[in-house]
């Protein structure tokens, strides 16, 4: 039979202290977390199971589930929820993950987003591999060249050209010199192409032209020309036999709408053209042709105004015998057209190779 225990009054005050120090503990604790802010808990709350989504993502890549392990991580990038620790973490999963399937627009998107959290963020030589170090310095690289090249753009001012082709402005070639070339009905029974020169060596004179025009540039790169050729063209005075036209001086007034392959006075630009003229000259039965124009050239840029053209272009004339009598072979009866001859129903007075320079007003003109 035991014996009921019996507490010595050194043992009561004893075990009054300790319950009066464990209340105390209780309550500084409570009061402790009491004052802590809101957030602060919410953070915490909130990282807990991120870090096991990210130590999940962490396995899926070692496993070479590279696809899971993007899934994972991309659910702990949000920095208003997590801290920027998780979230460079989470991104340094989904570079990795994104590396290795060879989706580089992905990885350089998350690298970018570390950089943005943490500038001076670098790999962890143990842990990571040296690719991903190589892939965050050439990423770091870019960032800061398209940083250098943002800020030069926003304080440098724009280049005369760069106004002219936003703006568009007037335009003059003033005087340019070409080979002329005449390709029609004469001389009869030796019809010819535009490129048999037989202006050298039958008709008269030497066969050259003039060139002017004024025109203005619109900002979408068409332009609206008003031009006139006029020169020699040898053959086009080619005597009939019955003396019928003189003179082989054909004047040609153009209207052309031109479009230009890159912006005419900043870099070398080629261009094309087409539209309409009229053509006139001679004496005689010789009178007006109407018709279209095409042609283009190579516009080579001198200065922020000035340029150098090298230019082609053909003018067709109907009726076909308009500007040189003539409508061959309807006037002369043969068995079968000249070889190579262009026997159609028109004319053309043709500029084959012409040069010179042209000015531009305008946006470029007006800043200098």
């Amino acid at each position: 039979m035991s014996r009921p225990s019996v507490a010595f009054p050194w043992q009561r005050a004893l075990r009054s202290i300790t319950a009066r120090r464990h209340l105390a503990l209780a309550l500084i604790t409570c009061s402790a977390l009491a004052a802590l802010p809101t957030s602060a808990a919410y953070a915490q709350d909130a990282t807990a199971p991120c870090t096991d989504t990210v130590a999940a993502a962490e396995e899926a890549y070692l496993n070479r589930n590279y696809q899971e392990a993007v899934t994972l991580a991309s659910q702990c990038t949000d920095r208003s929820a997590f801290e920027d620790e998780i979230v460079i973490q989470a991104y340094r999963l989904i570079t990795l993950a994104s590396l290795r399937q060879g989706a580089l627009v992905q990885a350089r998107s998350a690298v970018t987003n570390i950089l943005h959290i943490d500038p001076e963020y670098t790999a962890d030589p143990v842990n990571d591999p040296p690719a991903y170090d190589l892939f965050i310095s050439l990423v770091r690289q870019e960032e800061d060249t398209e940083g250098t090249a943002d800020a030069e753009t926003e304080t440098e001012e724009p280049s005369p050209a760069l106004l002219r082709r936003n703006e568009g402005g007037p335009f003059l070639k003033l005087i340019g010199v070409g080979l002329s070339d005449y390709t029609g009905d004469l001389p009869i029974g030796n019809a010819g192409h535009p490129f048999d020169f037989q202006e050298i060596s039958t008709g008269s004179g030497a066969p050259y032209l003039f060139t002017a025009e004024i025109g203005y540039e619109f900002p979408s790169n068409l332009a609206l020309v008003l031009g006139v050729q006029t020169g020699n063209y040898p053959i086009v005075g080619h005597s009939t036999g019955s003396n019928d036209i003189s003179g082989s001086w054909r004047h040609t007034p153009q209207l052309l709408v031109r479009y230009t392959f890159g912006a005419a006075g900043e870099s070398v630009a080629a261009y094309l053209d087409a539209g309409a003229n009229v053509t006139f000259g001679g004496e005689g039965i010789a009178g007006p042709g109407f018709g279209p124009s095409v042609g283009g050239g190579i516009d080579i840029p001198l200065s922020s105004t000035w340029s150098f053209f090298v230019e082609s272009r053909f003018n067709f004339t109907l009726p076909d015998n308009a500007i040189d009598g003539t409508s061959y072979p309807e006037d002369v009866q043969v068995e079968r057209p000249p070889k190579g001859s262009i026997t159609g129903p028109f004319d053309s007075v043709n500029q084959l190779l012409g040069i010179g320079l042209r000015i531009r007003f305008g946006g470029a003109a007006a800043q200098e």
